[in-house]
């Protein structure tokens, strides 16, 4: 996978694997091997793992749900309104 963090001077090495657990998860969960797995648990009880998942899977479901009914912000909100989303045929 390109752009996977790694540790260095902004993340430590557990925050880099929390980060590449959420990116792979997001981009294809068929990605989060054995191998990976067995990194995340060198760094992080199974409690903390499956908290990140299943936070995952929450942001991933919101952001497929918004993407899929195009939601876009309250005219009085804050946010930045608007929303432009692609469409693509089934190839």
């Amino acid at each position: 996978m390109e752009h996977q963090p790694t540790a260095g001077d902004v993340l430590n090495e557990r925050e880099a694997l929390g980060v590449s657990l959420a990116e792979r998860i997001a981009l294809d969960p068929h990605t989060v091997t054995d191998e990976f797995f067995a990194s995340l648990k060198e760094h992080f009880t199974e409690d903390e793992i499956v908290e990140m998942v299943f936070a995952c899977g929450i942001f991933n479901w919101g952001n497929k749900f918004n993407i899929t009914m195009n939601m876009d912000s309250a005219d009085e909100s804050e946010y930045e309104g608007d929303m432009q989303y692609r469409q693509e045929e089934i190839a």
